[in-house]
């Protein structure tokens, strides 16, 4: 299969002949121009400026390798660590789970930044993208294996630490894509295929655990090898070219260091930064807590005699799925074709407060699902719009990959927090309806903190 006829749907672009690097970028453009010329290149396409468009072969390789990524990801979180922190240490689960999510958004949040500023200064011949990619790859199967056999939680901590790291350098990387290689025009839509991505991963790999697998080492080894397929199939059919060293700034190391932080400098980026953070963060509490929520509130094997929790938790991720599908896909082209970011996420952050504050005060396990529907319906309307408002914020464009590193970083960093939460809701307040009534108020204050964003409509 030729990189043609996957990557690109039009062979007439002027811009075509040249690498993406050469390509000239919306953002340098702006950095001489008065700022409304400025808005004007982030959020409309440029003619020979951009990329050239994408075939679909090309979505769904990206799709399916952010598939991969969050099935490694998520489900490991949700029901894998959580089962097997219970197994390890059955009497302080909660407080092991926290430890051990905690470690892991720490060497995540590191991770994100760190390699997507060194993928721009990468020149291997493999590209600068998937050079980390597959090293992050082959890092986070090793890893996997290990964990399968972790026999305390603090080594079970270290290793998922390492594999926060691990799976940091594929995540940056593949999101990176998105604005190196798709024009504005497409850029929800590429957006809503990567979206999709999460909910179907999560699925996936919650059934496989929960339905098919049943056991914890076997769940480690069947995502270990999903990984591996399905990113080693993106690396072989999607290519890149190499960046010439003479075509990246000098390199100065005070400068580079300091550079990671001059993201946050300008307005629009900390607002959406500071969103995804929020919204992200009302999710993990959501997903990371609801294995514990079926069995002490819910009572789920008692009141389905024969089923375990961990089936509860998948019928929960089909159902979500199922409405973040539908929402991300009809959201995503009705954002491309009104050419409009911020609607979409603001409502989406409004539609997943409703749902967070319906479990919150309700212990029903049919009103468990009508909360998996309503929060997919607003979590899939976010996942369409936000990466294409996150791309389009990005202050400089030859530092792409550290600056898409800092928003990933949002993605993980709410890892962190989660022994505070989780302490406050449990020691010190009410327990579950403490715990979601915290994550409804973070989509609120998420879908409040994209309204002042002025580049973006």
């Amino acid at each position: 299969m030729s990189e043609s006829r996957l990557t690109d749907e039009s062979t007439t672009s002027p811009a075509e002949s040249l690498p993406p690097e050469a390509q000239v970028s919306a953002s340098k453009l702006a950095e001489n121009q008065s700022p409304q010329v400025a808005e004007s290149l982030h959020t409309t396409d440029v003619g020979e400026n951009q990329p050239p468009r994408v075939s679909l072969g090309f979505q769904l390789l990206l799709s399916l390798a952010n598939m991969a990524m969050w099935l490694a990801i998520i489900p490991l979180q949700q029901i894998l660590q959580p089962l097997q922190v219970s197994i390890i240490d059955p009497v302080n689960k909660v407080s092991g789970l926290s430890f051990v999510l905690a470690v892991t958004g720490i060497t995540s949040v590191i991770a994100q930044p760190v390699v997507g500023a060194l993928s721009d200064r990468t020149t291997f011949r493999l590209g600068r993208r998937r050079t980390w990619i597959l090293v992050g790859m082959i890092f986070s199967v090793l890893l996997l294996l290990l964990q399968a056999n972790a026999p305390s939680i603090l080594i079970l901590a270290i290793e998922a630490g390492i594999y926060g790291f691990a799976i940091g350098m594929i995540m940056t990387p593949v999101l990176t894509i998105i604005p190196d290689r798709v024009p504005l025009s497409q850029r929800a839509t590429a957006s809503a295929f990567v979206g999709l991505a999460q909910p179907i991963g999560i699925v996936v790999g919650s059934i496989l655990i929960a339905v098919i697998i049943k056991s914890v080492q076997g769940s480690y080894y069947a995502i270990a090898g999903i990984l591996f397929v399905a990113v080693a199939l993106f690396l072989f059919f999607v290519r890149e070219e190499p960046v010439a060293k003479t075509d990246l700034p000098a390199f100065n190391l005070k400068d580079y260091l300091i550079s990671f932080f001059e993201p946050l400098k300008e307005r629009d980026f900390t607002l959406t930064w500071v969103g995804r953070f929020l919204i992200i963060f009302a999710q993990i509490l959501l997903l990371e807590f609801m294995l514990y929520y079926l069995k002490d509130v819910i009572h789920y094997e008692r009141l389905f005699p024969g089923q375990t929790a961990e089936q509860g938790v998948s019928m929960f991720q089909v159902i979500n799925t199922v409405f973040v599908v539908i929402s991300t896909l009809a959201s995503g082209i009705i954002s491309d074709k009104l050419q409009r970011r911020k609607p979409f996420v603001i409502a989406a952050g409004l539609i997943m407060t409703i749902a967070l504050l319906l479990i919150a005060f309700t212990q029903s396990w049919i009103l468990v699902l009508v909360t998996a529907a309503i929060f997919g319906i607003g979590f899939g309307i976010f996942l369409s719009a936000d990466v294409a408002l996150a791309t389009q914020v990005l202050p400089k464009n030859h530092n792409l990959g550290k600056d898409l590193g800092l928003i990933t970083a949002a993605n993980t960093l709410p890892q962190l927090f989660i022994p505070l939460v989780s302490f406050l809701a449990f020691n010190v307040l009410q327990g579950y309806p403490a715990l979601f009534s915290i994550a409804a108020v973070f989509t609120i204050l998420g879908a409040l903190a994209i309204i002042p964003i002025r580049s973006v409509r």
